[in-house]
Order: structure tokens, then C-alpha cells, then sequence
């Protein structure tokens, strides 16, 4: 998996406003935690250019060093939670989780489509990629940074499952073997109705009448003549 280094400041003030400050010059708020330690900190600017470097990904094991705590070795972490701002999609704070790298934790990996599907090359269907990630379990040093999933051989109407993934014997995955990971299907016919033209009537359909038959209605008049002379 990833590895990378960052280092961090202690954060002293505290607070939405010594926060958003922090914002404006490229700092971003975060805080470190796990069963033994809390600490808010802040991330300089070249620190996150690195976690952005690995897409501030979930299963990175990242080692932090705290600037003030010099002589302290650094300390092993995972980004737990990121938050976005949603009109621009920047980062407003990060939360770190300090673990074991002898303790087996659990993280999101994410999938990785590999190669151009048959389906979609020869039969023109549609790839959709259902699951994005998947939750697996083991020592942080162990997991992947990313699940390959190689779809050459995808046509339309079939699916990769999560119970297809190739995973190293030491790591257990967590989430339901039977979801869908990627899957092909034909395309939807479009249906073109016609729309009457604003102002245009709608003819409608001719209603042929049954002729009746001639030869009929000329029998009819020879029987009614015949019945008259009779009479």
C-alpha cells in the first residue's frame, strides 16, 4: 500500500473563526485521535499537496510528524474522514486516526477498472461501474492501495461480483461478496413520438366503410318484384 510522510502543527485556537482563518492562506484544520491521544492540528500547505498526491486516500498509511513534539518519532495514521467544501469541493478539515501497525484495522479500498469490455468494444453496450470501493480487513501495512478489476472479457449481460476480486491471503473482505462491482447491458432504443405541430389538427384515422355487396341487394330487388306481380 501507500506510504507517505506529511508533517503537521499543533493547532492552538480553537473554534470556527481561528479555523476559517486558517482556510484563507491554504491551512487546513484537522485533528488526531485514537483510543490514547486527541490533538487538533493544522496542515500546511505542502502537506496536503502529498495527501493529494494519493487522492486522500483512505488506505494510505500516512507517517505525521507533529513539528512541536521534535525528538518524538513519527506516528503511523489513516485518514478516517475528509470534509469538502460543496460549492467548490476544497478541503475544510481532516480527520487522522492513529493505529497499530501490529493491529489488524479496518478500511475502504478503492476499485480500479483494468482494459476496454467486449460488450462495450464489439457490441456496443453500456459499462456501468456499480461499486466504487470495498471494505476489507488486515494489517495496515498488508492492505492494498487499490482493487484491479480486468473487465476485457465483460459482454453485454453479464457482471463482476465482489466474490471475483483477488485479494492477498492475508486480507478478509468485509463488504457482501455477492454485490456488483461493474456490469454491461445493450443500449436503450430511443423511442421518437411525434409531436403535432402547434396550430396543425390531428388527422384522424379514415374509416373505411364496408361496401355491401351488390349482388346481394340485386337479389333482394328480383324478390321483392317477384312478390309484387304475385300479389
Amino acid at each position: 500500500m501507500d506510504r507517505i510522510k506529511i508533517s503537521v502543527n499543533k493547532r492552538q485556537d480553537k473554534g470556527k473563526g481561528p479555523a476559517r482563518r486558517l482556510r484563507k492562506v491554504g491551512i487546513i484544520p484537522a485533528i488526531c485521535y485514537s483510543s490514547d491521544m486527541s490533538v487538533s492540528l493544522s496542515v500546511p500547505v505542502e502537506s496536503l499537496k502529498v495527501l493529494n498526491s494519493v487522492k486522500f486516500s483512505e488506505s494510505a498509511i500516512i507517517d505525521m510528524h507533529i513539528v512541536e513534539d521534535e525528538g518524538k518519532a513519527t506516528i503511523p495514521v489513516l485518514i478516517k474522514d475528509i470534509q469538502f467544501n460543496p460549492i467548490n469541493e476544497s478541503v475544510t478539515h481532516i480527520d487522522f486516526l492513529k493505529v497499530s501497525l501490529k493491529e489488524k484495522i479496518k478500511v475502504h479500498v478503492p476499485i480500479t477498472l483494468k482494459g476496454e469490455s467486449k460488450g462495450v468494444k464489439d457490441e456496443e453496450g453500456v459499462l456501468t461501474q456499480v461499486l466504487r470501493e470495498v471494505e476489507v480487513e488486515g494489517l495496515p501495512l498488508d492492505i492494498p492501495k487499490d482493487l484491479e478489476v480486468d473487465v476485457t472479457e465483460l459482454t453485454i449481460g453479464h457482471s463482476i461480483h465482489v466474490e471475483q476480486l483477488t485479494v492477498p491471503e492475508s486480507i478478509t473482505i468485509v463488504t457482501d461478496v455477492t454485490a456488483t462491482i461493474v456490469t454491461v447491458t445493450a443500449k436503450k432504443e430511443e423511442i421518437i413520438e411525434e409531436v403535432p405541430v402547434e396550430g396543425e389538427e390531428v388527422q384522424e384515422p379514415e374509416v373505411i366503410k364496408e361496401k355491401k355487396d351488390e349482388s346481394t341487394e340485386d337479389t333482394k330487388d328480383t324478390k321483392e318484384e317477384t312478390q309484387e306481380k304475385a300479389e
